[in-house]
């Protein structure tokens, strides 16, 4: 059973898969006034519209813990969470907007970073 609850400005759904992209573990980016070093655990959401990436900031002394959330644009195609794999390109940032971008054989998606939550 999938079960949803609205949180801020994103539908949260229980329907995501967790895979490891090590690719990812140790990078640092700069979000909200905080720096925040990837762990390289991302949940994908259901429809693969939304990647939940795990970080601690490290600009704190207590390194609270939190997802980075990162979504597609309305119209974009997505990932298929069921065929996942490790297919992590690159963090861009274009003006003050940070994208997690994603290569698979014909297509990139380029996944802009929306907010967090701590945990």
């Amino acid at each position: 059973m999938i079960t949803e609850k609205t949180i801020g400005t994103f539908l949260v759904s229980s329907g995501m898969d967790e895979t490891q992209w090590p690719e990812l573990s140790g990078t640092e980016l700069q979000y909200g006034d905080h720096t925040w070093e990837l762990t390289g655990t991302v949940d994908v959401e259901n429809t693969g519209r939304v990647l939940a990436v795990e970080a601690k900031q490290v600009d704190d002394v207590r390194q609270p813990k939190a997802a980075l959330r990162f979504a597609l644009d309305d119209d974009a195609p997505s990932l298929n969470p069921g065929n996942l794999g490790s297919h992590f390109d690159s963090l861009e940032q274009a003006g003050g907007t940070q994208y997690l971008v994603v290569k698979k054989a014909a297509r990139t998606y380029r996944y802009e970073l929306h907010g967090f939550e701590y945990k």
